[in-house]
C-alpha cells in the first residue's frame, strides 16, 4: 500500500521532505523493551533468578534475613577512583596503596540507569528503578508507565511503584531510611511517595478537575508511618510558613498542616515507642533500645558537608542508630542508606566534597559490617547515576587528586586539575581559562573549572558500580539493569511478588534445606576425597 501511495507523491516533494529529515535529524527508532510496562523488568529479573536457582551457591546458602542498600548518589566510577585516592593521601600513603572497604568485597559489576525516557538518570526515577523495579520518567518519584512529569493528573493504581521498603514493611520487617539530603528529596522519597514532579516537595498541586497530587512529605505521613527509622534533614517541609517550629527558619508549606504534630499524634494512636529529634545533643541522648520509631530531621533543609563541621550526626552514627533499632525485630529488616552530598559536591564541581562525602559513606558501611551479623544480612554499595567528573593526566602517585597534574601543563602553558569536569560552573568558553596553579585547589569549597558552562554540572550516562556482600551477593556478579536491584531485593527478602519462591517456605530463611543440601554437599566432598585417594 505504502509504495502505491508513494509513486503518487511528486519526487520533487519526496526530495524535499528527505532534505527537512535530514536537516532536522527527525528520528523515527522503536524500542525493542516495553520500557514502561512494569512486566518487563520482572520478567528479565526472573530470568536471572531462574539461572541462580540453578547454581550451587543457592543450593547450599541461605537467605538474607537483612538487607542494607547503601547508595552514594552521584558516586561515579571515577568518584570511587578520586575518593580512593584522597583516602590514600589522608592516610599519608601512596595513591593507590589502599582502597575503599567496598572494593574489597567478593562481588563487583555495573549498571545500566537509563530512565523511561532520557539516556541519562536523574535521580528521582533512577530511585524509582531501584527501591520498586520499574523505569519511570525523568523527574518524577515512584511513578511508571506512559505518564510524564510535571503536570498533575490522577494516577491508575498500575502507574504508581511501590517499593522494596513498603512490601518489607508490609510483610512485618523493621524498615529505615537515612540520608544526609531532604528526608523528602529525590532518592528517600522514592521508598514511600509516588510524585508527578520531585520538586513537590512541601507543595503538591491540583488540576483543572479540582484534582489534589498529594505533596511529599504528606505521602511520608499517610506511606511511611510505619517505617521504624527515617533520619536526615528537610523539617522546613514538615510546616507552614507562618510557623517557626525549627532551627529559626519557617517553612515551606502553604497550607496550615503541621506534619511533625501530626506524626506523634499518629505515633501515639498507634501506641508506639517514639522519638520525634531535630539536635545533635537529643539525637546523642536517645537510648536507641528504648524506641521503636524515629523521625529525625537536623536541619531545615538538607545536612551538611561533615567538611563543613556542622553540629548534626554524620552518616556513620545516624546508621549505627538504624540498625540498633532495626535488628531487635527477629524476622529481618529492609535499611536504605543514602550518602546524597556526593552528588551534591559533583554538581557543583567542588570535587574535594564529593569526594569528602564518598569517605563518609564508607565510614557508613564501615559502622554497619562492625554490627550486623554478615552471615544473614546482604549489603549493596552502588550508585543512581553517575556524573561528568574525570580523574586526568599522568600525575605522579604522591600527588594529591585535588591537585593539578605535576607532569604535564596544557598546550597554552597553563596547569590543569587532576580532579576535573565537563560542564558546570566556571566554564572555560566564557572567559580565557586561569592557571589552578595560581588558585587554592585544597579549598573546600574550591570550585573547579569546566568545559561548558552551565549553573549546575549535570549527571552523566555511564554504568555505576555495584558492590555486593553477604549472602545471595552472587546475584550481582554480572552487569545488570538498575531495576534488578529492586527485584533481587524483594526475591531474597521473600516480599512483594516473590513471597512464594522454593526458598520462602522452609522458616525464616531457608535454613531447613540449605542445612540439608549442605550436609549432602560434605557428604559427596568426603566420597570424592577417598575416591581420589584410592585411584591415585
Amino acid at each position: 500500500m505504502l509504495p502505491t501511495v508513494l509513486s503518487t507523491v511528486p519526487k520533487c516533494l519526496l526530495f524535499f521532505i528527505a532534505v527537512i529529515l535530514s536537516q532536522y535529524k527527525i528520528e523515527c527508532r522503536s524500542s525493542l523493551l516495553n520500557v514502561t510496562d512494569p512486566e518487563t523488568w520482572k520478567k528479565l529479573a526472573v530470568e536471572k533468578f531462574n539461572k541462580f536457582e540453578q547454581s550451587l551457591t543457592y543450593l547450599l546458602l541461605k537467605r538474607p534475613k537483612n538487607i542494607i542498600l547503601f547508595i552514594g548518589d552521584g558516586m561515579s566510577l571515577n568518584t570511587v577512583t578520586g575518593a580512593r585516592y584522597l583516602k590514600a593521601e589522608k592516610m599519608d600513603v601512596l595513591g593507590g596503596d589502599v582502597q575503599l572497604e567496598w572494593e574489597n568485597w567478593p562481588v563487583a559489576s555495573l549498571v545500566r540507569t537509563f530512565n523511561s525516557d532520557r539516556l541519562t538518570t536523574d535521580s528521582g526515577s533512577a530511585a524509582t528503578a531501584f527501591m520498586s523495579g520499574v523505569k519511570g520518567p525523568h523527574k518524577t518519584v515512584g511513578i511508571t508507565g506512559t505518564v510524564k512529569c510535571c503536570e498533575c493528573t490522577e494516577l491508575k493504581e498500575v502507574e504508581r511503584a511501590k517499593s522494596s521498603l513498603m512490601y518489607a514493611s508490609k510483610a512485618g520487617l523493621s524498615t529505615g531510611i537515612v540520608t544526609t539530603t531532604r528526608v523528602t528529596h529525590a532518592t528517600p522519597a522514592a521508598a514511600y511517595a509516588n510524585t508527578l514532579y520531585r520538586k513537590w516537595e512541601s507543595v503538591g498541586r491540583s488540576n483543572k478537575r479540582e484534582f489534589h497530587c498529594v505533596d511529599t512529605a504528606a505521602q511520608l505521613l499517610t506511606n511511611a508511618s510505619h517505617v521504624n527509622v527515617i533520619m536526615g534533614g528537610g523539617a522546613a517541609e514538615f510546616y507552614g510558613a507562618s510557623d517557626n517550629i525549627t532551627f529559626n527558619t519557617k517553612g515551606k508549606r502553604s497550607d496550615s498542616r503541621n506534619l511533625l504534630q501530626e506524626w506523634k499524634d499518629m505515633q501515639i494512636k498507634m501506641n508506639h515507642k517514639h522519638v520525634l529529634l531535630h539536635t545533635n545533643d537529643e539525637f546523642k541522648r536517645t537510648d536507641w533500645s528504648s524506641v521503636d520509631y524515629v523521625l529525625g530531621l537536623f536541619a531545615s533543609d538538607h545536612l551538611a558537608y561533615q567538611l563543613e563541621n556542622q553540629d548534626q550526626p554524620s552518616l556513620a552514627e545516624m546508621t549505627e542508630a538504624a540498625i540498633k533499632i532495626l535488628s531487635r525485630n527477629p524476622k529481618g529488616f529492609l535499611l536504605l542508606v543514602e550518602g546524597g552530598k556526593i552528588d551534591h559536591g559533583n554538581h557543583d564541581n567542588r570535587a574535594q566534597y564529593a569526594l569528602s562525602e564518598t569517605l563518609e559513606l564508607e565510614k557508613a558501611v564501615e559502622k554497619a559490617l562492625s554490627l550486623v551479623n554478615q552471615q544473614e544480612t546482604l549489603l549493596l554499595v552502588t550508585a543512581d547515576h553517575s556524573h561528568a567528573y574525570g580523574v586526568v593526566g599522568y600525575p605522579t602517585r604522591d600527588t594529591s587528586v585535588l591537585d593539578v597534574d605535576n607532569t604535564a601543563k596544557g598546550d597554552d602553558n597553563k596547569s590543569y586539575l587532576i580532579s576535573s569536569y565537563f560542564n558546570g560552573p566556571r566554564g572555560i568558553l566564557d572567559a580565557p581559562r586561569s592557571d589552578p596553579a595560581t588558585e587554592d585547589t585544597f579549598a573546600s569549597n574550591y570550585t573547579a573549572e569546566s568545559l561548558v558552562t552551565l549553573g549546575t554540572a549535570t549527571h552523566s550516562a555511564e554504568d555505576v558500580p555495584i558492590y555486593a556482600n553477604g549472602p545471595y551477593s552472587e546475584l550481582f556478579h554480572s552487569s545488570l539493569d538498575n531495576t534488578f536491584i529492586a527485584h533481587a531485593t524483594m526475591y531474597s527478602l521473600c516480599i512483594g511478588p516473590y513471597t512464594n519462591q522454593s526458598h520462602c517456605n522452609e522458616g525464616n530463611n531457608g535454613s531447613q534445606l540449605r542445612g540439608l543440601h549442605l550436609n549432602n554437599f560434605y557428604y559427596l566432598l568426603f566420597l570424592s576425597v577417598i575416591l581420589y585417594t584410592f585411584i591415585h
